[in-house]
């Protein structure tokens, strides 16, 4: 024991040998890290992700040195952890919060928060997500964790270094249970196919990895125990012979061999399975679009003389060639009564046509275009765009509110927004380059017809017309029927008379026909059958002169997806605006002035698959310059049914309709209330900060109420006698949390001239004299030695700073010294009932690892014995 006032003892140098394991320990963990990066990086596949995963396992190998120099508890451990949790969370997991000093504080809050509910996020939003959000906190969170337990674990040694292993196949586990359901494509080396290689490649490595660490710590126990023998007897080690390492080389393959067949076996057998199922694949979509009305259903309301001449929004080319068309929605399956975005059979938990979160980014944009949209009049969901979406980038003061409410769908190369799109809002959507369009008349008929829509769904008329026009069923005659169709169409936006400023002052001279709204079957098939009528009822071969049906987009698009399935093509219909010059058949002024997207400007148009998966855009607007002939217009006037109620019936009130089915919804008088959304907001941002400071203080109130019950418990014992020693012990373990050393199996009276407060010789005394007096003490006695102890409580506090004071509340080793002291006891028992007579009976000195040679106070080393 050093003099007070004297240097503290130096700690003893490590030998090369321990040097070396302690290397060789931290290679392998820091291997089987590498190895969880590399079965995550398809979930980010981002430098952010990499930059992440290397601060935080640099930081994890940090802490876990600190904590074997400095001689930490695994409590003091955690309380670092979490400091350089939240010190380095923001710049390696949100490192989005660090474009301006503003942000840095709320991205230390959605780190708080991501914490918890960025896992669900992760496995609810589409691959690769890069560093979009928060969606870096769980990676962050595994890495920084798993380093710096498993290699404290690998470090302190014992049993429990074996404990590593499992823990760091726990972090490699988060790549294929987070990631994808897709699986790498088979490899064939030597005539032998190799299912999923990437990821046989991942599990081959961890195996052989975690079974290196096992045969490793065990070499290396056994080599420190049989040193430990040598240095105990005095005998010297002999080197093993040739044969015994043989032995133990071929048993150590056989068991890695056998492992490596056994785990290559059963990831064949997963492999045969249909699909690989992962966390995201039990995850429903996250929007449900039943409560949005079908944007086709509302075609006709852009026409209105409100909304015909108003500015919706600018499109502009940034870089690249300019997009030709803006999409607004993509509708691939029809019920019947309205052209739907989600399959009616499979509902909205199909994965393929659910609109699910993406990330800002989705892979590389390098040779794409830009376009720019802002939104001026436009208010809706159905979010305007291009096609394949490479990457998006919100700007304006809604630009994170926007990126929040972003879903999109691949399949359709659509996208939604659930934070409804409002005057003032910009983004920039980054696009591959368009590939070259394929002539419709091109494309050959599918072998195996895909169809979308039900074949009871196309109505006979349909057909019936398509076999009086004796076309090819290939891709040539579905061409020339479209030509036909869209020359024997007239083109009508209402069923009554516009107003003089509306769509008909810019059709030049236009005789107005009026027709009816709506695409379901029977307007479909009332379309088909007049188109046949006037074939059947005329010699002509002209299509000026058989001009017979009626409408426009809404109905002609139906009308040219039905077309294309009938013949056996995939077919859709999409909703969108037109970039390009007049359409060439019809003349109608479709197209946006200079990239300004008026109401006048909407169109529909029907996408037809190729054989290679390409879709090829079909325009299906009706001409206008060859009008219908008299007597045509006289005898297709639209008929109105007027359903009369007999007297006394009650009228049944139909359930609410589905928006999806493209019925108009009763309309509701607006209702003035009061905008409670600064209460909803910070409401939300008061429960964040409660949950997360609940999370940050629930150990140490834990630690504090463990503390509180065992002081009552050892005041209110049963047992008077019990109370004093109890109360003894209250004040040992205030000393010992204050900082001063366990004095072991010392008795009271030494240990309280050892710790020199005010009343610990008094405490002693009472303590031993109701213990082991003649005498029994009453209870009133034992309620004066409380508050004595609750004094001596009070002195050890008063006796330092505040942060002293909370330092000893949360401490942990007045837990841990009873533990130790059984340890110890345990320990020399086992030793000394063994020893025989006649043999020199060996000193048992147990002293505490990681802990101080010596206190602030200059008392002697924590030791749980005395030198025997």
């Amino acid at each position: 024991m050093s003099a007070p006032g004297s240097l503290p003892l130096r700690r003893p140098r490590r030998a090369p040998s321990q040097r070396r394991s302690l290397v060789i320990n931290a290679l392998f963990v820091v291997l089987m890290l590498l190895v969880a990066v590399w079965a995550a990086w398809p979930i980010y596949q981002d430098n952010s992700y990499l930059v992440m995963a290397a601060g935080a396992i640099a930081a994890g190998i940090l802490l876990a040195w600190l904590a074997r120099a400095r001689g930490w508890s695994w409590f003091s451990l955690l309380l670092a952890t979490l400091g350089v949790y939240l010190l380095l969370g923001v710049p390696l997991a949100v490192p989005s919060a660090l474009s301006s000093a503003s942000n840095v504080l709320g991205g230390l809050l959605d780190l708080v928060a991501a914490t918890v509910f960025s896992w669900k996020e992760l496995v609810t939003i589409s691959l690769p997500v890069g560093s979009y959000q928060t969606l870096l906190v769980p990676a962050f969170v595994l890495f920084l964790g798993g380093t710096t337990a498993a290699l404290t674990l690998a470090w302190r040694g014992g049993r429990r270094s074996a404990l590593a292993v499992p823990l760091i196949f726990a972090v490699q586990l988060f790549g294929l249970v987070f990631g994808s359901g897709a699986e790498s494509a088979p490899l064939s080396v030597a005539g032998v196919t190799v299912p999923a290689p990437r990821e046989s490649l991942i599990g081959l490595a961890a195996l052989l990895l975690g079974f290196g660490f096992l045969a490793w710590r065990t070499h290396l126990a056994r080599s420190e125990a049989l040193n430990l023998a040598a240095r105990t007897t005095g005998v010297r080690r002999t080197p093993g012979g040739l044969g015994g390492r043989v032995r133990r080389c071929a048993l150590a393959l056989g068991v890695l061999a056998l492992a490596v067949a056994v785990s290559l076996g059963g990831l064949s057998a997963v492999a045969s399975t249909p699909a690989r199922e992962v966390l995201r694949s039990s995850i429903d979509p996250a929007v449900e679009l039943r409560e949005y009305v079908s944007p086709l259903s509302q075609y006709r309301s852009f026409f209105s003389s409100e909304r015909y001449d108003e500015e919706l929004f600018t499109v502009t080319s940034v870089e690249g060639d300019p997009a030709s068309r803006v999409r607004l929605a993509v509708l691939s399956h029809y019920d019947g009564e309205v052209f739907r975005v989600v399959d009616p059979i499979s509902g909205v938990s199909d994965q393929d046509t659910a609109f699910a979160r993406v990330p800002n980014s989705r892979g590389s944009a390098s040779g794409g275009r830009a376009t720019a949209f802002a939104i001026s009049g436009y208010q809706g969901v159905w979010m305007p765009g291009t096609d394949a979406l490479s990457s998006i980038r919100f700007a304006g003061e809604r630009a994170a509110e926007l990126s929040d409410g972003f879903f999109y769908n691949a399949g359709t190369a659509s996208g939604i927004q659930l934070n409804t799109l409002e005057s003032g809002d910009r983004y920039t959507i980054i696009a591959p380059s368009e590939a070259d369009a394929t002539d419709l008349a091109g494309l050959a008929r599918p072998a195996a017809a895909s169809r979308l829509i039900d074949e009871s769904l196309i109505p006979a008329s349909l057909a019936d017309w398509v076999t009086a026009q004796e076309v090819s069923s290939d891709g040539a005659g579905l061409a020339e029927l479209v030509s036909r169709l869209r020359e024997r169409g007239y083109l009508s936006h209402a069923l009554t008379t516009p107003t003089a400023q509306s769509w008909t002052a810019d059709l030049g001279d236009y005789q107005f026909s009026p027709s009816l709204s709506g695409h379901s079957v029977a307007r479909i098939d009332a379309l088909f059958t007049a188109l046949l009528e006037k074939q059947n009822n005329t010699t002509s071969t002209e299509n000026s002169q058989l001009v017979a049906a009626v409408g426009d987009d809404e109905q002609f698009a139906v009308a040219t997806a039905l077309l294309a399935q009938h013949l056996g093509f995939e077919s859709r219909v999409v909703l969108g605006f037109s970039l390009a010059a007049a359409d060439a058949v019809t003349g109608a002024p479709g197209a946006c002035v200079e990239g300004v997207c008026s109401g006048q400007n909407l169109a529909a148009w029907v996408e037809v698959a190729g054989v290679d998966g390409s879709w090829i855009t079909v325009d299906a607007t009706p001409q206008f310059q060859n009008p219908l002939s008299p007597i045509d217009d006289a005898t297709r006037d639209p008929q109105y049914n007027t359903e009369v109620l007999p007297e006394g019936a009650t009228e049944q009130r139909a359930p609410e309709a589905n928006p999806t089915s493209g019925e108009d919804q009763q309309e509701e008088e607006p209702v003035t209330r009061t905008d409670l959304a600064w209460l909803f907001a910070a409401l939300k941002i008061g429960g964040i900060s409660l949950a997360a400071l609940l999370v940050v203080s629930t150990p140490f109130l834990v630690i504090l109420g463990a503390k509180l019950k065992r002081r009552r418990d050892r005041a209110r014992a049963p047992d008077v006698s019990a109370r004093f020693a109890g109360g003894w012990d209250e004040y040992v373990d205030a000393a010992v949390d204050r900082g001063f050393a366990d004095q072991g199996s010392m008795t009271r009276v030494e240990i309280a001239r050892h710790y020199q407060s005010a009343g610990g010789k008094m405490l002693a005394a009472l303590a031993d004299q109701a213990v082991f007096g003649e005498v029994p003490p009453v209870a009133s006695d034992s309620d004066a030695f409380w508050a004595l102890v609750t004094a001596e409580r009070a002195g050890l506090a008063a006796s330092g700073t505040r942060r002293d004071r909370w330092r000893a509340a949360l401490s942990l080793r007045s837990f841990s010294r009873l533990a130790d002291a059984g340890r110890s006891r345990s320990f020399q028992h086992h030793r000394f009932r063994h020893h025989s007579p006649g043999t020199v009976r060996l000193d048992v000195t147990t002293v505490r690892p990681n802990r101080r040679s010596s206190s602030r106070m200059g008392e002697r080393p924590r030791t749980s014995g005395r030198k025997s």
